[in-house]
């Protein structure tokens, strides 16, 4: 038996959470999020408050059907926007307040089926309105147009309309798109507060880190790890937090040292979830462990998931899986 499958029969033996949250209140359906509030299947989100159906979404109140939107109050269907207020069925707007079917648009009031605009009242279509008729104008177009014909209307609008290459904001030196507050960082998406980073996707805060996908807040020396929080020198780790120098865990918490670990907290120098008698014989295991799995051509290599690809949130990004994705 080879030591990627040793860790596949350990992980099957080990209780598993059915829902990760931490510090939220009454919120009993949302996952992978922190600081919630009367908040319904959401995940991968922070301090929210009365929303739905959302996917990372941050600082939000009264919000649903929202994506990557920070800071926004009263918002529905919103995209890759920040600070918008009362703002519904729009995308990469930034301090928009009562507006609608919006793209692109910075600092904006009162606007409808706009594309890229800054600063701009009561315009509708990219025109101005008098100020006194423009809800009743808008409110003739609802009348007039469906949902989906209005769509279609800010989609054609969108075609004759030069757009940024990439969104960034406050950057040093990166690469990538959706970064904000980052710096020396190579292709990373959807990130925030990053130095030194390659390859990170739906990031906040780490430091000197690679290929990382859903990982949070002063994590450091990490490499393919997904949905963490504050970790040190942790490789091929999936929902672990507060540890450090771990190796092929999941669900490890608060512990240090351990490798091929499962469902353990304030663990500490543990090998396929066994305590070893001291720290120089764990490194010495390790070694031995990790040397293997290199001739093997293992080491490097993900465990196969839990759960079948269908049933994940990776159907929003890839709606067809890779063959044998789910295979050993």
């Amino acid at each position: 038996m080879s030591y990627l499958q040793k860790m596949i029969e350990v992980r099957a033996k080990e209780p598993r959470l059915g829902i990760v949250n931490i510090r939220n209140e009454n919120s009993p359906y949302v996952s992978y999020s922190g600081n919630m509030k009367n908040c319904h299947l959401c995940s991968g989100s922070e301090y929210d408050e009365d929303c739905f159906y959302s996917f990372f979404l941050y600082n939000s109140k009264d919000t649903t059907d929202c994506a990557y939107t920070f800071d926004c109050t009263l918002c529905y269907d919103c995209l890759d926007c920040h600070g918008c207020y009362n703002t519904n069925y729009s995308q990469d707007c930034r301090n928009c307040t009562d507006c609608e079917y919006l793209f692109d648009c910075t600092g904006c009031n009162n606007c409808f089926c706009c594309v890229d605009q800054k600063r701009q009242q009561n315009m509708i279509f990219n025109k101005k309105v008098d100020p006194d008729t423009y809800e009743e104008e808008v409110e003739k177009l609802k009348d007039q147009y469906t949902h989906e014909e209005l769509v279609q209307k800010l989609e054609d609008a969108k075609l004759s309309t030069p757009k940024r290459d990439v969104h960034q904001m406050e950057n040093h030196e990166c690469t990538g798109d959706y970064v904000y507050n980052s710096k020396c960082c190579v292709e990373c998406y959807d990130v925030r507060k990053m130095e030194d980073c390659m390859y990170c996707q739906t990031c906040e805060e780490l430091k000197d880190s690679m290929d990382m996908s859903n990982s949070y807040y002063k994590s450091e020396l990490c490499y393919e790890v997904m949905s963490e929080m504050e970790l040190y020198n942790c490789n091929f780790c999936v929902t672990c937090f507060y540890s450090n120098d771990l190796e092929y865990c999941d669900n490890v918490h608060n512990s240090h040292h351990c490798f091929g670990c499962f469902s353990m907290n304030h663990a500490e120098y543990c090998i396929f979830n066994e305590k070893v008698g001291s720290e120089e014989e764990w490194e010495k295991q390790v070694a031995e462990i990790k040397e293997q799995m290199k001739k093997d051509g293992e080491y490097g290599r993900h465990l196969p998931s839990t759960y079948k690809y269908e049933d994940s949130n990776a159907t929003l990004f890839w709606p067809e899986p890779t063959p044998g994705l789910n295979e050993y």
